[in-house]
């Protein structure tokens, strides 16, 4: 990969959706809209249309946390109350359960999700609670884009796993740890199975929560209570950019051309940075 341009020293957040009661999970289809979680009240999905128009456009049954696009009109999503994976057909409104289950026990609390190129679906399962009990990372395999596979669990006994990316590479799983606000990476075989776990960069204050790769290989993450948007080099293992937000608990990203959107709890909001850098591909191609 070339060596990455430089970033602005500086950006300023631009308020884009006000309204949400718990705002994550930020991602754009194809077309140019945004959908995102809790517009209104918790349980919702909202829309954003390209002109700007907002609605409460779907009630997903649970409280989802963690949204991801499939590239085949399909959102899918971490559903944190629901305790359950979930893929919402978008044209027919259709609300499809991948998994609510891993080897005949419930989730905990789904939390986050993300794909890699060939469709495969993974997420974390921190847990939920003041004392969770040790969080885990699965995968599911996806033959066909509305058609799951087998689930596995890729990792186990996890410090609040929260955030997951995919490298550009597609060689490498990326974890944010909340409870010990670090990010760690895992090595990843043609079948989706991690090893090799490696302490990418720790920060000396908490924490951390949904991240996302720009085209350049660098992990953007959301610190939470930090109230920030931080950017990691995460070859050399050091912070590069911290872009403050309008508030704290900054929970998620995505990326629309060359800006970022992030949606901020604090706030009850969605924010744009105009960052001159696109987003790593995180859509697989139609199937």
């Amino acid at each position: 990969m070339a060596e990455a341009p430089e970033l602005p020293k500086t950006l300023t957040p631009y308020p884009v959706v006000a309204n949400i009661e718990f705002a994550e999970g930020p991602i754009f289809d194809d077309d140019g809209y945004l959908y995102f979680v809790n517009y209104a009240r918790r349980g919702t999905l909202g829309r954003m249309a390209p002109r700007g128009l907002v609605e409460a456009w779907i009630d997903t049954g649970g409280v989802v946390n963690g949204l991801k696009y499939d590239g085949n009109r399909g959102l899918i999503c971490a559903d944190h109350d629901g305790r359950r994976i979930t893929r919402i057909d978008i044209d027919r409104k259709l609300i499809e359960v991948l998994t609510d289950s891993f080897e005949g026990e419930p989730y905990m609390a789904p939390n986050d999700v993300c794909l890699d190129l060939k469709g495969n679906v993974y997420f974390t399962d921190p847990g939920a609670g003041s004392d969770p009990l040790p969080g885990a990372v699965y995968r599911i395999a996806m033959p066909e884009p509305d058609a799951p596979g087998a689930v596995t669990r890729i990792a186990g006994d996890l410090e609040y796993p929260n955030g997951l990316a995919i490298h550009p590479d597609q060689r490498r799983l990326f974890v944010a740890m909340s409870r010990t606000n670090s990010i760690v990476s895992y090595d990843l075989d043609a079948d989706g199975n991690a090893s090799n776990e490696q302490l990418v960069y720790q920060f000396p204050n908490p924490m951390v929560d949904g991240c996302q790769f720009d085209e350049h290989g660098r992990l953007w993450v959301a610190r939470w209570v930090n109230g920030t948007m931080d950017v990691i080099d995460v070859e050399a293992g050091k912070l590069v950019r911290s872009y403050p937000m309008r508030g704290d608990r900054v929970t998620n990203l995505c990326w629309w051309e060359d800006s970022v959107y992030v949606t901020v709890a604090g706030s009850h909001s969605i924010e744009r940075l105009d960052a001159g850098v696109r987003g790593a591909q995180i859509t697989p191609p139609r199937r």
